[in-house]
């Protein structure tokens, strides 16, 4: 990173500390906490695409050290809040840096609004890592390379306004430009390139295109949600653009061919509560490609439905499993169907009218919980690939914990979700002392 941007980062995070020092009152001490934490994850079999060779000679997906810093100011109108890693990266130079996780002002005018702006982490829906109306950015490299599932969901900048009446919450999130999903790049991990029908690393990695960052390409995010007896309920709406870049552009310039983010709208629901002894979710959502809404453009994807069917049980002596069903239905699949054979000369599609997807976790805690073991599984019923994440995390005292796990991923085809990481196999350690 350029010395002098760092600086400028380093710069901000101080202004930004000094302005909640000086925001509290008199005699009033903001909340500070955090940890230093050492991660390392080592790849455990040969990845020709990454130039791998024998087991000394293999590169590592991460090798970092991190520090994290939290501080939090409430007020009578508003509270600010800080959240700053400071990281030193050995698999990616780029990334030591000064990362801005969050860093919002949240001002309370009126008993029925809140109002939150600034760099913040989102979520939401129902599903236990899988998504269907949670459209906020993914970080798709962290969660493969080992790091605490939180980095999953990467920051972005949002203005939220929040409105209660009654049992009932309206939230409205705008974005000022589209923050799309954190992909491998073929650094720490092999990708497939869809041009090349190959899985490669950086040097042969597709081209993407992004949006430009202005106001047109912003983002805007809607929830309604409130409490029915025992049920959670709410209902979603988006509109920005696919978070993945699922179009193709044949020739992007000079007869290179690169990958965008086509523009897409959202709508959903969901339901969450107990049934028995079960705990029961139910989502849904449609994906409108407005780009494509014929569905006979074999570049730009299809319009979707998504749907979650989630259980989660607790067998007592600390066990708890739950199992869910993911399934996307492609619209208009006759019109893809025959525009794909058609534009690329093929007898066959690679993607089937629906897809399905089982997901499995199971958790134990041991050792006065100070010990936790838990697997998490997906298996792609129709695409034929899989993902097992096994995860030992244990709490050597109140400040230091220790977790390694691993991320099996496989598949019959380089193209599916979990298929294109397959030769990613990895392990990971993770060491960390919180304050």
């Amino acid at each position: 990173m350029d010395v002098m941007k760092l600086m400028d980062r380093v710069g901000l995070v101080a202004l930004a500390v000094l302005a909640l020092a000086l925001s509290s009152p008199a005699g009033a001490t903001p909340y500070i906490a955090g940890f230093v934490e050492g991660a390392q994850a080592v790849r455990v079999e040969q990845n020709d695409a990454l130039g791998d060779g024998e087991i000394g000679d293999r590169s590592y997906p991460r090798s970092e050290f991190r520090a994290q810093f939290t501080a939090q100011d409430d007020m009578d109108l508003a509270s600010l809040f800080l959240r700053v890693d400071l990281v030193s990266d050995a698999t990616d130079a780029d990334r030591n840096a000064v990362d801005v996780r969050e860093a919002y002002i949240k001002l309370y005018p009126a008993t029925w609004l809140d109002v939150k702006f600034g760099r913040q982490v989102a979520t939401w829906g129902t599903g236990d890592l899988v998504f269907a109306n949670d459209l906020f950015a993914k970080d798709w490299d962290a969660f493969f390379t080992g790091m605490n599932d939180s980095y999953l969901k990467p920051p972005q900048d949002l203005l939220r306004l929040t409105f209660y009446a009654g049992n009932t919450t309206a939230e409205l999130a705008a974005a000022p430009y589209f923050t799309s999903d954190n992909l491998p790049d073929g650094r720490r991990l092999s990708i497939f390139n869809p041009f090349m029908q190959q899985s490669v690393g950086a040097a042969q990695a597709p081209m993407v295109i992004r949006p430009e960052k202005n106001l047109t390409n912003g983002e805007l995010f809607a929830r309604v949600f409130g409490n029915t007896g025992s049920f959670e309920w709410a209902l979603y709406g988006y509109k920005g653009f696919w978070p993945t870049p699922q179009g193709m552009l044949m020739d992007a310039g000079g007869g290179v061919p690169a990958l965008y983010f086509p523009e897409m709208w959202s709508s959903g629901a969901s339901l969450r509560g107990p049934v028995g002894s079960f705990l029961v979710n139910l989502e849904g959502a449609a994906y409108i490609s407005r780009e494509d809404e014929d569905g006979d453009n074999p570049t730009i994807p299809n319009s979707v439905v998504r749907g979650i069917v989630g259980l989660e049980k607790s067998l007592g002596n600390d066990w708890t499993v739950g199992a869910q069903y993911f399934g996307e239905q492609m619209l208009a699949y006759d019109e893809y169907e025959e525009a794909h054979k058609q534009a690329f000369g093929v007898d066959e599609v690679p993607y089937e009218e629906l897809r399905s997807t089982a997901t499995a976790r199971i958790t134990k805690f041991m050792m006065n919980q100070s010990l936790q073991l838990s697997l998490f599984g997906y298996t792609g019923l129709t695409d034929e690939d899989w993902h097992l994440r096994p995860v030992v995390t244990y709490k050597v005292t109140d400040a230091v914990t220790w977790t390694t796990g691993a991320n099996i991923v496989g598949g019959e085809e380089p193209y599916t979700m979990f298929g294109q990481f397959r030769d990613n196999d990895n392990i990971y350690m993770r060491l960390r002392y919180s304050f």
